[in-house]
């Protein structure tokens, strides 16, 4: 009888999924990114069209740098600026 020596399955990671955005501009400004909440409608390469919160850190006059949150990972990518809405946030209840 032939022995075989058993080894475990083999289950490649699968490919991150990554924002689709637009060629960066050298020009933009650099912005504090805590003034500027966000809402970014962005294209990921495996789920789609997302609407997603973030920040934006640098702007131009046509696109924006942005900083969001995927399936819990941090992306940045540079988005056309009629993609982002500003939101605004709750203030903090005084208890």
């Amino acid at each position: 009888m032939a022995e075989h020596q058993w080894t475990p399955p083999e289950h490649p990671d699968a490919p991150e999924d990554q924002p689709i955005g637009v060629d960066a501009d050298e020009s933009a400004t650099a912005i504090d990114p805590h003034t500027a909440p966000v809402t970014v409608r962005v294209t990921f390469s495996r789920t789609g069209p997302q609407r997603v919160p973030g920040f934006v850190e640098r702007a131009a006059a046509d696109r924006v740098y942005a900083q969001f949150v995927h399936m819990g990972f941090i992306h940045h990518a540079w988005i056309m600026r009629d993609q982002v809405t500003h939101r605004q946030l709750k203030p903090r209840r005084a208890d």
